[in-house]
């Protein structure tokens, strides 16, 4: 990317269009296009054109869309496919329409089959069935991956989709409808507060998760865009592996909390393991700055910060 370039980050208020933003910045990107408040409605095809038409970037970096943990998945599941296939469509089409350079597409890594070998690399994805519990927005973002695919084929684009693992970071989505870390951090800092005897969480507790600190994974988006040459799939992999009830050990640890942490085995668990294999992104040079213990307290400041009256 040419240091005058105009780049677009779609969602740039959101976790991680805000640390594209941030390390844009650091490289010395001035030309980042943002507006004032939020992005205009990116369901709305019109208003996108608008953008594009006014604008005219570049660049693209695309993360945009509603997500969220379990809960969200299992209750708003139309919600979730229709705004995700709609804002999908409006950028990546704009892109082609209005001659885009290059556009990085990223989603969570439930687009992988619930069933895979371990750590997953990108030639798992459409091998086999997806989670149940998170299937209409992994679809709505297969798809989203697809249409990269299928613009680079008929059109000639540079549209690379990449696979990310579960961020977290300051401003992360501490409610219930969040991934899981944050949303757990939040209840237990509750629970302390309340000097609750104990804490139930969904699940079993066995089911793993990888995560990776949302500025190491801001950096990885912008090397892709500076060095990846390819349109092939790629993960955006790193940060630790813990399963849930080793991870609810940390949080306890962090924030204080003296009380029993219960799981509740009804609840749906989803996916038992989710490490994503980082090997093309190291590659590129890729390297983690932030370690899990240094991004956990930041994260817990933050969240502390958001509670207070």
């Amino acid at each position: 990317m040419e240091k005058d370039a105009l780049i677009y980050v779609a969602q740039h208020n959101d976790l991680i269009g805000a640390s594209v933003v941030s390390e844009l910045e650091r490289w010395g990107y001035s030309r980042i296009l943002t507006r004032s408040g939020d992005d205009p409605d990116l369901t709305d095809e019109r208003a996108v054109a608008r953008l594009f038409e006014e604008s005219k970037p570049e660049y693209v970096f695309c993360f945009a869309g509603p997500h969220g943990g379990i809960i969200k998945n299992t209750t708003y599941p139309a919600d979730l496919i229709y705004a995700n296939l709609r804002i999908q469509c409006n950028i990546i089409h704009n892109s082609y329409i209005h001659g885009v350079k290059k556009l990085l597409f990223m989603t969570g890594s439930c687009v992988y089959p619930k069933e895979c070998p371990q750590p997953i690399t990108e030639d798992c994805f459409m091998a086999g069935k997806q989670e149940p519990t998170s299937a209409a927005y992994s679809t709505a973002r297969a798809a989203g991956i697809e249409m990269c695919f299928a613009y680079n084929r008929q059109h000639g684009a540079k549209f690379i989709p990449a696979v990310v693992t579960n961020c977290y970071g300051p401003g992360d989505d501490y409610s219930e409808d969040g991934h899981v870390l944050a949303s757990v951090l939040r209840k237990m800092c509750l629970a302390k507060e309340k000097e609750e005897p104990s804490l139930t969480l969904w699940g079993t507790g066995e089911p793993k998760r990888q995560f990776m600190y949302t500025g190491d994974i801001g950096a990885a988006a912008v090397l892709i865009m500076q060095k990846y040459d390819s349109t092939e799939l790629i993960n955006i992999a790193g940060g630790q592996e813990f399963s849930i009830a080793e991870l609810a050990r940390e949080l306890k640890n962090v924030t204080g909390y003296k009380g029993e942490i219960v799981f509740d085995a009804t609840k749906p668990d989803g996916a038992m393991r989710k490490l994503l294999d980082g090997k093309k992104l190291a590659k590129l040079g890729f390297n983690e700055t932030v370690s899990f213990s240094e991004g956990l307290a930041k994260l817990y400041a933050d969240c502390k910060e958001g509670m207070r009256p």
